[in-house]
């Protein structure tokens, strides 16, 4: 009998062991369920959503994101520029977008940590009504650790490996049905600090 109990306790905790060290795996790298590629940016159909399942919730609480409902906002994240290479905080990129079909949108970078780079810069972000568009809706903004000559920055000091978020508030319907269409920003590398990068 003490065998027994011995047997089912060491195969309740061998799947405990097991549930908690996937749940925590898939929260640690991000994965969603229900993802949607788009051109290196990425969403999930479940974030802001009622049926977004507890892998989705639980990876919404780790890095502080608000998920408002998709009627109020989509949200997309990036990792990578053009080229699939990781964004680094030392590098210069420019970002090339034209119009969102939302009310307002705007793109944050964030550092590894998922909070805003601390860098006293005050410009973490750019948005719909920061940035200057040209008189066909397209736009030009720079992404660097310096502000140089752009009309339009983001600061990546101190930034790492950073990301960046774009949100779209109170989007048009038929975003939500096309998350893999929506046409959202390239972003291209331009240069990086030291030699051979």
């Amino acid at each position: 009998m003490v065998k027994k109990i011995a047997f089912v306790l060491s195969i309740l905790l061998v799947g405990a062991a097991l549930g908690v060290g996937s749940a925590m795996l898939m929260i640690r790298n991000g994965a969603m369920i229900g993802r949607v590629d788009n051109n290196h940016w990425y969403t999930s159909r479940t974030v802001g959503s009622v049926d977004a399942d507890p892998y989705t919730r639980a990876l919404v609480a780790r890095i502080g994101l608000l998920g408002l409902n998709r009627q109020e906002t989509v949200y997309f994240s990036r990792t990578e520029d053009e080229a699939g290479v990781a964004f680094d905080g030392a590098c210069t990129y420019r970002i090339d977008g034209g119009p969102l079909a939302a009310r307002w949108w705007s793109i944050t970078l964030y550092a590894p940590d998922n909070f805003l780079a601390v860098n006293g810069d005050d410009q973490p972000s750019i948005d719909a009504t920061s940035v200057q568009a040209n008189p066909d809706g397209s736009w030009t903004a720079r992404i660097a650790p310096e502000r140089g000559d752009a009309a339009h920055w983001i600061s990546s000091r101190n930034g790492g490996a950073f990301s960046l978020s774009i949100r779209l508030y109170n989007p048009e319907p038929a975003i939500s049905d096309h998350l893999e269409d929506v046409p959202l920003p390239t972003i291209t590398r331009e240069a990086c600090e030291g030699a051979g990068q």
